[in-house]
């Protein structure tokens, strides 16, 4: 790893793209400062100010304007609504569902508008029941029509995360799902295998059920998942994040069906539940040939830690493991984004405990160490967050949804001076 990073200090001190002096400060409602000095700056938009319940939030092209919309539920009470990008007017999808979890949108029906696979009927302390994943069909004028029709694709109880993902490279994609326990499993250590599967969409969507089948069946206490094409074969692979750390699932490697490798054991220095990894998300420290891939989590399940795991010089050896931060209460949402565009990936992260903290981690090569920058505190008790440009600026913006602090909240990226 040295090497590679000398290389990024030799790179960043000859077009001193970074800064040394580091600042950081709360940002006030609708009102620009800077998160950084130098690097870049955000304003933040609350879009709803009242929304109960709080947890996951997605961001797609709901009305077809080619602008991302905000796409946000609430698990209890339960809420499924989306803000319009630019007005961020608030519209209902559903009202026919309870205790909402996580939400995939995808164009099911193949008519050119975005549909929304929906897990819901969620709960941790009744593993055996609920857990139902239906798609909502855009209705094509989804500000006319506020109650989406809904269709049934499976029930799986604990069902926790959906994500689509085109694991052939043949442009078809299967619906994810990933269940946070295994059936049947409870507190404290919920030490009952849980099943990830796969669902192709089915040539007849006014089937009863989804058929499906089970990717891996080895995992306890799995909180996080992340789809991305790992090697850059064409083809999407998946990291889950759970009570036995991070791995990465990969289809027809090594002379296997489905390939399954140990990347990291994540925090196992605790009693159940609190171990292992709860959130997965994946950067690069450069945008060159040969620039250093990092992992992200958050440790251990609901935990206070930030880890970056960096792959050392034994390729088959675990990675290896640096906490960057360990304030977090409640640690529920972390997403890894290139936010001032220089091609280092920072890491954004939140909790949604008290004290309610939302930050930055930003890698300075010169110390080769990670920076904290606040960018809200104590304003978003945060469960969720997405990354995208919302403005079509260039720069990548963040948006996040608290539970406590019942509130959706647009931080605008506008970039640095």
């Amino acid at each position: 790893m040295m090497s590679v990073l000398n290389k990024i200090n030799s790179t960043l001190r000859s077009n001193r793209l970074r800064l040394a002096a580091i600042l950081s400060c709360v940002l006030v409602n609708c009102q620009a400062v800077d998160a950084q000095r130098g690097f870049v700056d955000f304003e933040k938009i609350v879009l709803d100010a009242e929304f109960t319940g709080g947890y996951g939030v997605e961001l797609a092209d709901i009305d077809g304007d080619s602008l991302l919309d905000v796409i946000a539920l609430a698990s209890n009470p339960a809420a499924l609504v989306w803000f319009k990008n630019p007005s961020w007017e608030k519209y209902s999808i559903t009202t026919a569902t309870a205790s909402n979890i996580d939400t995939a949108a995808n164009d099911i029906d193949g008519d050119g508008d975005l549909d929304l696979a929906l897990a819901s009927d969620f709960s941790l302390s009744e593993s055996s029941e609920g857990g139902s994943m239906h798609w909502l069909e855009n209705p094509g004028d989804a500000i006319a029509n506020q109650e989406w029709e809904m269709h049934f694709i499976d029930r799986v109880p604990a069902t926790h995360r959906i994500e689509w993902a085109d694991l052939n490279n043949d442009g078809s994609q299967v619906m994810l799902s990933l269940p946070i326990v295994g059936v049947g499993a409870s507190a404290p250590d919920y030490s009952v295998n849980l099943s990830l599967r796969a669902y192709q969409k089915p040539s007849n969507l006014n089937v009863g059920r989804w058929a499906s089948v089970a990717i891996d069946d080895s995992l306890q206490l799995s909180h996080g998942i992340r789809v991305e094409d790992w090697d850059l074969d064409g083809r999407d692979d998946i990291l889950t994040a759970s009570a036995y750390g991070v791995h990465l699932i990969q289809f027809a490697r090594r002379g296997q069906t489905i390939a399954k490798q140990y990347l990291a054991m994540g925090d196992q220095s605790r009693e159940r539940p609190a171990v292992g990894a709860s959130e997965i998300d994946t950067g690069s420290l450069g945008n060159f040939p040969g620039a250093e891939k990092f992992l992200a989590t958050i440790e251990p399940w609901h935990g206070n830690q930030v880890v970056v795991y960096t792959q050392g010089s034994n390729r088959n050896a675990l990675w290896d493991r640096e906490t960057i931060a360990d304030e977090y209460a409640n640690g529920h949402a972390l997403v890894v984004v290139d936010l001032d565009n220089d091609g280092f990936d920072e890491i954004v992260a939140g909790g949604r405990g008290e004290p309610y903290q939302l930050s930055i981690h930003r890698y300075d090569v010169e110390s080769q160490s990670w920076a904290t920058i606040e960018l809200d505190a104590g304003g978003v008790a945060v469960s969720g967050l997405a990354a995208a440009d919302l403005d079509s600026d260039g720069y990548q913006d963040i948006v996040a949804i608290g539970a406590n602090t019942q509130n959706v909240v647009y931080y605008r990226n506008g970039g640095s001076d």
